[in-house]
């Protein structure tokens, strides 16, 4: 099978964990032997080559797909991207398009994304399949593009790769390796610092904490970079917060890896409905991390409150505030058997695991004869 692959989000050497889930994917195509082909977008801050990177992107999408006689096209993606495939599929009325769609393609996040709605709602009427990260994601699309249920499928973007991200046995080796003290045990936060991540919540809650005098001996670590930066940077000095968290920018998974076995708990306070499955969350479970999560979106799918970590009420940080308190009173035995169901819950997310749901995707339709000739 020769796979044309489309993402305007695609991982380099500054950006590592940019779109990484898409690479993933390419990896479990190519696994099977299939040949990939890509048309990708790298993360990019000028303006003006932004715009300039994005016409000669859709003009590659259009020019392979009508002359690279591909069996399927692969996409990430819908909203950024439909406008090139819509045309594509008016050139070339035999292509078949796969589309896995991604958070703001279903929930437009700010009005600006808005725009792309008719583009998205009639690209997925034209995809041959529909794929979504989790099954909440499923219902939302069948529910919201009235598109029959036999054509959406369910794939957990990429999953989570165990070579990667799996409990070490050497803890003090990595905390050393990341500089941080072992006097202390660490909550952890890991997203953009941007709209609808919920870090604002976290250090509210981390404030009540220390008001209360619940939070001695302990640290959050912070790790990301974005938008609102500046932001962050002022309620933590609002709150005086400054020696209760270690910050860090940006790390590549590896690092992040390291992060997640040096956390107690992990913090994921999402309040986007577009939150199509968070594997982040699963990436701490896969380092025997429980995850304290916000009850949204595809978080539902795989967070068993008080099993391996706790839900809390969307954007409310005092409930997110009990709900450590929570954590924290466990007795020991309490918390091994939470670690031990979180990482019970990333195996079943783990590449290895998830692969073939995949590859019986584009297998199923090579079998149904509706092939590219």
């Amino acid at each position: 099978m020769k796979i044309l692959l489309i993402s305007n989000m695609y991982p380099d050497k500054e950006y590592p964990n940019y779109g990484i889930f898409v690479k993933n994917t390419e990896e479990i195509l190519k696994s099977e032997g299939w040949t990939v082909d890509k048309a990708v977008l790298y993360k990019s801050h000028n303006k003006a080559s932004k715009l300039f990177s994005y016409i000669f992107y859709y003009l590659k999408i259009i020019t392979k797909g009508i002359m690279g006689g591909y069996d399927a096209i692969y996409v990430h993606y819908a909203s950024h991207n439909a406008f090139p495939l819509i045309i594509l599929k008016n050139l070339k009325r035999n292509s078949k398009i796969f589309t896995n769609v991604h958070g703001s393609d279903v929930v437009p996040e700010v009005k600006s994304q808005e725009k792309y709605q008719p583009y998205v709602k009639k690209l997925l009427h034209l995809s041959t399949i529909i794929i979504t990260p989790s099954n909440y994601y499923k219902k939302l699309v069948a529910e919201k593009y009235q598109v029959e249920d036999t054509k959406i499928k369910v794939f957990p973007s990429g999953g989570v790769n165990k070579n990667i991200f799996h409990k070490k046995e050497d803890r003090l080796n990595v905390f050393a390796d990341m500089n941080l003290s072992t006097d202390y045990k660490y909550l952890g936060f890991v997203g953009r610092l941007d709209v609808g991540k919920g870090w604002e919540i976290v250090l509210s809650a981390v404030k009540k904490m220390k008001e209360l005098g619940q939070f001695e001996g302990w640290k959050l670590i912070v790790v990301g970079k974005g938008s609102q930066q500046k932001d962050y940077e002022a309620m933590v000095a609002e709150y005086h917060l400054q020696n209760d968290i270690v910050y860090f920018p940006l790390l590549p998974q590896e690092k992040l890896s390291q992060i997640y076995n040096c956390l107690e708990v992990f913090c994921f306070p999402t309040t986007r409905k577009g939150e199509s499955l968070g594997l982040v969350g699963l990436e701490a479970m896969a380092c025997g991390v429980p995850v304290i999560g916000s009850k949204i979106g595809g978080l539902l799918d795989y967070i068993q409150d008080g099993q391996n970590g706790f839900l809390f009420d969307v954007g409310n940080d005092e409930d997110l505030k009990q709900k450590m308190i929570q954590f924290f009173a466990l007795d020991e035995s309490k918390k091994v058997q939470m670690q031990k169901a979180a990482l019970e819950t990333a195996e079943m997310y783990e590449v290895e695991k998830v692969k073939p749901l995949l590859i019986g995707i584009f297998k199923g339709y090579q079998r149904s004869g509706s092939h590219v000739d």
